[in-house]
């Protein structure tokens, strides 16, 4: 949007409410404020001809409320970003503003400075045309890296679990918090959720995003750092979270068939991750539990694929699977460790020593200690930063402070994957 000014319309039953916030927005020349409506079946009947970028919607309306008004206003103008403005703070307003399709909320009344740049985050989520999404961005070669990328490649660092249930989300999270507290404040961590679909990093850890990867979709090709930012969640511990879309329905947008390379890789998923690793040092990426277009990508380029499971039948037979399919396609080998979570030699049937002799040695055993694992899971508050002390977090810190030694020795010049050859047999099989 760079030269355009931002398209604003307020939606407030209040007149003197709606004028104030008109002189608050003329202190930005960047924003134009184009309607202004005191109900929503008003705002439903302008936004077509309005064509706002941002709607600042109140949520006490006469009539249809701002949260319905939302859902109807979006189906006229889907990509208008509407801001839910309320006098009420509570997380269950905020919960169904954003299902309703809300990108952020701000409590009434916001100071200038905060309306202003919320104004200015969502105007940057708004999505280019449909015909413009896989579009090589300006500046940037047929890689997706822009300019900067010589300056940090960071390592993408991939769990990946065939069944459900292994722990996958678990250890991912507090992996992330882990590698931070070990690498320091001056290196910087991010954790994806690629779990698009289902992905509940965010609750783990007791997150609320307003934004999430599904906004990045359209946009994928022509990222910059201050658009990362705005959707990338910060947590108490350090890291940045990219959360996965609210709803399956939500991730649509970057699991349509067109956005499928000749390989079988994920176009967009590619291009968001390539820019991404340049703004960080590494990135811990969860994963569904499916060898799909996503999966695919991540073989691509990731520089350390942990396959998780637990000592149980089912899944040490899918990892043996999943690992004998990554020999096939030739998938260098020594990129790939082994988690074995839930370890308990006193219960168990089977010793993690059979499980490493029938697959590889094991990066890490994580102990079982479903007491700490389900009151973290619970409480959305992960297990290294309440118990740091326990066996459970120590294993999880171990394998972040190998991770690093690992990566540390390696040098920048590090040779690049084979991308295209691997993926194309990847892509033959599959």
């Amino acid at each position: 949007m760079a030269g355009e000014k931002i398209r604003v319309m307020i939606v407030d039953d209040v007149a003197e409410t709606r004028e104030q916030l008109r002189k608050l927005l003329t202190f930005d020349a960047d924003i134009q404020v184009v309607a202004m409506a005191g109900s929503g079946e008003d705002a439903i009947k302008t936004v077509a001809s309005a064509q706002p970028d941002v709607v600042l919607m109140d949520i006490n309306l006469p009539g249809i409320d701002g949260i319905t008004a939302t859902g109807k206003l979006l189906e006229v103008l889907p990509t208008a970003q509407v801001v839910m403005l309320s006098v009420q703070g509570e997380s269950d307003y905020m919960r169904r503003a954003m299902m309703a399709g809300a990108r952020d909320f701000l409590t009434k009344p916001p100071s200038a400075d905060e309306l202003i740049d919320a104004i200015h985050r969502m105007a940057k989520l708004k999505p280019i045309r449909s015909g413009d999404i896989l579009a090589p961005a300006a500046g940037m070669g047929s890689g997706g890296a822009g300019l900067g990328a010589a300056a940090r490649r960071g390592k993408i660092i991939t769990l990946f679990s065939p069944k459900g249930g292994t722990g996958c989300t678990t250890t991912a999270v507090n992996l992330a918090i882990a590698l931070q507290s070990s690498v320091g404040p001056e290196t910087k961590v991010g954790l994806i959720d690629l779990s698009l679909q289902f992905g509940d990093v965010a609750v783990f850890m007791k997150l609320q995003p307003t934004r999430t990867i599904a906004d990045l979709a359209s946009r994928a090709n022509e990222m910059d750092a201050e658009l990362l930012a705005t959707v990338m969640m910060p947590h108490p511990s350090g890291i940045k979270v990219l959360a996965a879309p609210p709803s399956p329905e939500d991730a649509e947008s970057l699991l349509t068939a067109d956005v499928v390379d000749e390989a079988g890789g994920n176009r967009l998923v590619k291009s968001i991750l390539k820019f991404t690793r340049q703004e960080f040092d590494y990135l811990i990426i969860d994963t569904s539990h499916a060898v799909d277009n996503v999966m695919l990508a991540l073989l691509d380029l990731s520089d350390m694929l942990l396959v998780v499971l637990r000592p149980v039948i089912p899944e040490i037979r899918g990892a043996r699977m999943f690992l004998d399919l990554l020999q096939k396609m030739n998938y260098p080998m020594e990129k790939a460790g082994l988690v074995i979570n839930y370890v308990d030699n006193k219960r168990m049937g089977i010793q993690p020593e059979a499980i490493e002799r029938a697959m590889m040695p094991a990066l890490v055993r994580i102990p079982l200690d479903e007491r700490i694992a389900l009151t973290a899971a619970n409480y959305g508050v992960p297990f290294v930063v309440k118990e740091p002390r326990s066996p459970i977090s120590q294993a999880l810190i171990k394998l972040a402070q190998v991770i690093d030694k690992q990566f540390a020795e390696e040098t920048v010049e590090s040779a690049q994957p084979a991308e295209t050859q691997r993926r194309m047999g990847l892509g033959r099989l599959l």
